[in-house]
Order: structure tokens, then C-alpha cells, then sequence
């Protein structure tokens, strides 16, 4: 009987819910860190683009 009890453990649908929030936890993380990466990226740019400007006054 407990043999029958651990196949029926392990089933595609538990594994799919165990596994889900993990694999959203990582894509969340992943994404916030190039998202911060491109934003500083983006802004280094325009900063050197306008950094000859500075003295202008405008």
C-alpha cells in the first residue's frame, strides 16, 4: 500500500505546482535585474550626451 502512495506522490500536475513559483520567482528576478542594468545604461548615455552642455546655461 505505501508503495502505491509514493507513485501517486509524484504526478506531472504536483511537479507543475511545485515547480511554478520557483521558475516565476527566477523570471521576476532575472527580469528586475536587466531592467535596473538597462536603465543605468540608458542613463550613462543621455548624461554623456549632454554633459557638453552643462556650461551653456540652458
Amino acid at each position: 500500500m505505501s508503495k502505491r502512495k509514493k507513485e501517486e506522490d509524484i504526478n506531472p500536475k504536483k511537479v507543475f505546482n511545485m515547480f511554478l513559483p520557483i521558475v516565476g520567482a527566477i523570471f521576476i528576478a532575472v527580469s528586475s535585474i536587466l531592467y535596473i542594468l538597462y536603465k543605468s545604461w540608458s542613463n550613462k548615455i543621455y548624461f554623456e550626451k549632454w554633459k557638453d552642455y552643462e556650461d551653456c546655461g540652458v
